[in-house]
């Protein structure tokens, strides 16, 4: 099955230079207009079995062989790679959809979802996030989507463009760090070994920061 890949981005961030494993089409908002930018990026992806990635974002190691494998298997589901990211949990089919950094839309539904939501944002025009709008749509859809676990992209900094700053932001249970560690992401290591992950995470994350800094 052919995938192809897809990164929004407002044109203000250089990618990490992980994205070099991929070939990549750039969905450019021109107009920091992140809702209707979304929903009309969702309608150009229709045609494709299409990986929507945001530009804040790293990829894991050998990440186009981990998340076609993934894919694979769950070809017809819309696949949530990056959500909850300090949370705890298997892989789960979920009606609730959070965050958007890097998610699988199975071919001709992308555009079923934009349409519902062009609809859905003129009863609710104050919302902020188009994972928020996009939440609504899947549940007045009854469709659930599959929430993956371990994450394979981690947020590259604390800094949002369009929402909130925080480490928060930034998961303790990206599979890099896992394999680092050695730790199987579904065995009680994975709870026990928390803190030994956050160290981790936080070291990554000032190294990128004092990159930045420098």
């Amino acid at each position: 099955m052919e995938i192809k890949y897809f990164v929004r981005t407002t044109g203000e961030r250089k990618l990490d230079e992980s994205f070099n494993q991929i070939e990549y089409e750039l969905l450019i908002d021109k107009e920091h207009k992140p809702i209707t930018s979304f929903i009309a990026q969702l309608k150009y992806i229709n045609e494709y079995n299409a990986i929507l990635l945001e530009d804040d974002v790293i990829l894991c190691k050998d990440f186009k062989t981990k998340i076609e494998e993934v894919i694979n298997q769950y070809k017809d589901d819309i696949i949530n790679f990056f959500t909850f990211p300090m949370d705890y949990f298997t892989t789960q089919y979920s009606f609730n959809f959070c965050y958007n950094q890097c998610t699988y839309y199975p071919k001709g539904l992308s555009e079923i979802l934009a349409n519902e939501m062009i609809t859905c944002f003129k009863l609710y025009p104050d919302i902020r996030g188009y994972d928020c709008l996009e939440n609504k749509v899947l549940n007045k859809l009854k469709l659930p989507h599959l929430q993956y676990r371990p994450c394979l992209v981690q947020h590259n900094d604390k800094k949002s463009l369009i929402s909130f700053s925080s480490e928060g932001r930034i998961t303790p249970y990206f599979i890099d760090y896992l394999n680092e560690l050695k730790i199987n992401y579904e065995s009680k290591d994975t709870l026990i070994k928390r803190l030994d992950l956050l160290k981790l995470r936080n070291e990554h994350l000032n190294i990128r920061l004092n990159k930045k800094s420098s």
